[in-house]
C-alpha cells in the first residue's frame, strides 16, 4: 500500500501525517526529512513498545544518519504524568540534544504526550517525530495530546501538539489491544459527526470493514478524519472548537462512578450515546442520528455497555467533572450531523434523561 502524505497546517505550523501500511519499512526514508541535518536522536519509548518494534526504530534512526539515545518507560510506570515529562527531559539532557536535533517517540498517546511536551519546552522546541502503537493515538495525536497528571490532579495539563511528523503503519493494527482498537473507533465517529454528511457517510460505509480491521478500509477514512479533527482546532467560532470533547464530559463521570474496571471505550462511547439522547431535546438534534449513530457503534463492533448506577449520582459527578475545567455548564452536544456546539442544559431535562439512560443501562445487566 501507498504511504500517503497528508499536511495538516494549524496556527501557522504544517503537521505531517503519513500512513498506510508498511510506514515503518519506509521509516528510514521517512524520519531523514524530520530535520534539516540528521544528527542526534532522542528515543522515547514503553517496554512494551520497545520490545515489539524498538529494533527496527534503531536501525531506521541509524540507517538515517543519527546517533541515538534512549529514554525507555517500564511497564509499571504511568508516562502520562508531569514527572514522566521530566524524566524525558533528562533524557534530552543526556543526549546533548538541540533545537536541530530530533525526539522520535514511540508508544502510546500518554506516552507520546508526555514526549510532546518535553520536546516543546527543550531548548524552545525541539522537532518531535511520533510512531502512534494504539488506534486511538493514531487518530488523537496529530491534533490532541491526553492530557497529563499532577499528584494533585489527573488529566489537568495539556496544550495543543505539534509534531512535527506522525508515523501511522495501520499493519500495526491487528496487533493492539482490542481496547485501544474500539476507543480509536470511537474517535473516528466523534470526529465524522463534527465534520459533516460526506465523511460521515464515508465513515458509515466503511464500517464494516474497519470493524474487521482491515488497512485499505482505514487508509480511506483516516485522512478525512484527521482533517475533520483539524477543522475543529482550527474553527473561528469558539464554541465549535469544543466539538472533539463530545460525549469526554459524561465519559470522565462514569469513569468515577464506575471506577477503573470500565473499559476506556465503553465510557466514550456511552458519553456519546447519553449526550446524542440529551441533544434532541437540549439542541434540537434529529433522533434519526441518533439512531443512526446507535446503529455505526453496532457496524463498528462498539457494544452497549450495561451498568447499575443511582441516577442523582450520575448528574452528581456529571457537574462536578465538568465544574474542573470550566465555570459554566455547557457540553458541546450534536445540532446536526457536522454542527457540534457548546449547549445549556437545564436540570430538569438533564435529571430526566439521566434517570431514562441509567435505567436503560440496568437492563443490560439484569
Amino acid at each position: 500500500m501507498t504511504i500517503k502524505r497528508q499536511l495538516l497546517n494549524i496556527s501557522q505550523k504544517s503537521i505531517d501525517v503519513r500512513s498506510g501500511s508498511g510506514a515503518l519499512e519506509e521509516l528510514p526514508r521517512i524520519v531523514s526529512g524530520a530535520v534539516g541535518m540528521p544528527k542526534r536522536a532522542l528515543l522515547v519509548s514503553t517496554d512494551d513498545a520497545n520490545a515489539a518494534y524498538g529494533d527496527a526504530v534503531r536501525r531506521a534512526l541509524i540507517d538515517a544518519g543519527f546517533s541515538t539515545e534512549e529514554c525507555v518507560f517500564p511497564r509499571e510506570t504511568d508516562p502520562a504524568t508531569l514527572s514522566s515529562a521530566t524524566e524525558v527531559l533528562a533524557g534530552c539532557a543526556r543526549a546533548a540534544l538541540t533545537a536541530d536535533d530530533l525526539m522520535l517517540a514511540l508508544g502510546d498517546a500518554k506516552l507520546c504526550s508526555s514526549a510532546l511536551l518535553a520536546a516543546q519546552l527543550w531548548c524552545g522546541g525541539v522537532p518531535c517525530t511520533l510512531i502512534p502503537t494504539t488506534l486511538d493515538a493514531m487518530v488523537t495525536l496529530p491534533t490532541e495530546m491526553h492530557p497529563l497528571a499532577t499528584p494533585e490532579a489527573p488529566d489537568m495539563v495539556s496544550l495543543r501538539p505539534m509534531p512535527t511528523m506522525v508515523v501511522c503503519d495501520f499493519d500495526l493494527i491487528a496487533d493492539m489491544p482490542l481496547e485501544s482498537r474500539l476507543e480509536g473507533r470511537a474517535l473516528m465517529l466523534g470526529a465524522a459527526l463534527a465534520e459533516g454528511k460526506r465523511v460521515w457517510e464515508q465513515l458509515a460505509e466503511s464500517a464494516p470493514l474497519i470493524a474487521a480491521d482491515e488497512p485499505v478500509a482505514f487508509s480511506e477514512v483516516f485522512g478525512p478524519v484527521q482533517q475533520a479533527r483539524r477543522n475543529v482546532v482550527k474553527a473561528a467560532n469558539p464554541s465549535a472548537r469544543h466539538a472533539l470533547s463530545y460525549g469526554r464530559a459524561t465519559a470522565r463521570a462514569l469513569a468515577r462512578c464506575l471506577g477503573p474496571e470500565a473499559p476506556g471505550w465503553a465510557l466514550l462511547s456511552e458519553g456519546m450515546r447519553f449526550e446524542a439522547r440529551l441533544a434532541v431535546e437540549a439542541a434540537g438534534l434529529d433522533a434519526d442520528i441518533v439512531f443512526d449513530q446507535d446503529d455505526l457503534f453496532e457496524d463498528l463492533g462498539i457494544e452497549e455497555y450495561g451498568f447499575s448506577l443511582d441516577a442523582e449520582d450520575f448528574v452528581r459527578a456529571l457537574k462536578e467533572e465538568h465544574a474542573r475545567r470550566s465555570n459554566r455548564f455547557l457540553l458541546p452536544l450534536p445540532k446536526s450531523v457536522g454542527t457540534i456546539r457548546l449547549t445549556a442544559v437545564p436540570d430538569d431535562v438533564l435529571m430526566r434523561h439521566a434517570r431514562a439512560y441509567v435505567a436503560s443501562r440496568a437492563e443490560l445487566v439484569a
